[in-house]
C-alpha cells in the first residue's frame, strides 16, 4: 500500500512583493504618459501598460506570465487620469495577488474590473475634477489675471498640485484596501453630497464672474432717453446676463463649438461698435 504525498503548496498571501517606491514609480509614469500614446485601437492602453510594466516585471519572473500580463493591460482602456488612481491602485493589488496565487485571482477578473469601472470613474473624475474643481481654479486665475495679479499662474499650479495629490491618495488607498475600497468610494452617499455642494459653489462662482468680468452696454438713445440708464434702474446687468444665457443655450442645446462662439462675439462686437449700438 503506497502512501499519498500531499503536494499542495500553501501560499502566503499576506506577503508584500511591492514597495511604496514601486507605487510611486507607477503613478509618476501614468501621470506623465496617460495622454501621450492615445489611439483609436486601445486609447490609453499603452500608457497604462507602460506605467505598471516595471511592477509586472517584478511580480512575474517567468517570461510567459509576464507576456500574458503585458497583453492583459494593452487592451482598450480610457479613464480620467487622476481619478483613475482608483483603478490603478486596485489593479496593482490584484496583479500582486495573482502573482502569489493565480488560482484565486484569474486574469479575467482583472480585465473585467478595469473595463467595468473605467466609465464610472471617468465620469466622476471629469465632472468633479475638471467640471467643478478645475472650473473654480480657472475662474480664480482669470479673475487674478484680469486684475494684473501675477498670482494667476499660481492658481493653475495649485490645481495641478491638487490633481497629483488626488492621484496619490486614490492609488495608495485602493492598493492598500483592495477591491472593496473602490466600491465603498464610488457608492458612498457622502461623495454624492460633496459633488452636489461643489456644483452649487461653482454656480455661485460663475454668477460672480459674469457680474464682475462681463461688460456689455449700449449707447442708444430714444427720444432723448438713454436706454442703458433706464435698464440699469430696472434690471442692472441685464445685457451681460442675457449674453451669458444665450451662450449657454448655444453650447448646451444647439451644440455650437466654443471656437465659433468666440469668433461670433468678436464679429458682433466689431459690427455693433461700427454702427454705434454697443
Amino acid at each position: 500500500m503506497s502512501n499519498e504525498v500531499n503536494t499542495t503548496q500553501t501560499v502566503d498571501t499576506s506577503e508584500k512583493y511591492l514597495t511604496q517606491k514601486d507605487l510611486n514609480k507607477a503613478m509618476f509614469r501614468w501621470y506623465l504618459s496617460a495622454e501621450m500614446p492615445l489611439n483609436y485601437e486601445n486609447m490609453q492602453g499603452i500608457a497604462f501598460c507602460g506605467s505598471i510594466a516595471p511592477i509586472l516585471k517584478k511580480l512575474y519572473t517567468k517570461k510567459e506570465d509576464l507576456v500574458d500580463a503585458l497583453k492583459r493591460h494593452l487592451l482598450l482602456y480610457n479613464c480620467n487620469i487622476t481619478a483613475g488612481g482608483l483603478i490603478l491602485g486596485t489593479t496593482i493589488a490584484m496583479e500582486e495577488q495573482r502573482a502569489k496565487n493565480p488560482a484565486e485571482m484569474p486574469d479575467a477578473a482583472i480585465t473585467g474590473l478595469k473595463t467595468g469601472l473605467m466609465g464610472p470613474v471617468a465620469a466622476f473624475g471629469d465632472s468633479f475634477d475638471w467640471g467643478i474643481i478645475g472650473t473654480l481654479f480657472k475662474i480664480a486665475a482669470a479673475t487674478l489675471a484680469a486684475a494684473g495679479n501675477p498670482f494667476a499662474l499660481a492658481a493653475l499650479l495649485v490645481f495641478a498640485a491638487y490633481c497629483i495629490v488626488e492621484l496619490v491618495i486614490f492609488t495608495n488607498l485602493t492598493y492598500k484596501k483592495g477591491r472593496s475600497s473602490i466600491k465603498t468610494i464610488m457608492g458612498s452617499g457622502l461623495m454624492q453630497d460633496v459633488i452636489s455642494g461643489a456644483n452649487v459653489l461653482a454656480m455661485f462662482m460663475m454668477g460672480a464672474m459674469t457680474a464682475g468680468m462681463v461688460s456689455l452696454t449700449t449707447p442708444l438713445k430714444v427720444a432723448g432717453v438713454v436706454i442703458q440708464e433706464k435698464l440699469d434702474g430696472i434690471f442692472p446687468g441685464i445685457f451681460p446676463l442675457a449674453a451669458l444665457f444665450l451662450i449657454y443655450y448655444l453650447v448646451r442645446h444647439k451644440k455650437v463649438g466654443t471656437g465659433k462662439i468666440v469668433l461670433a462675439i468678436i464679429a458682433v462686437s466689431i459690427l455693433g461698435a461700427f454702427i454705434g449700438i454697443v
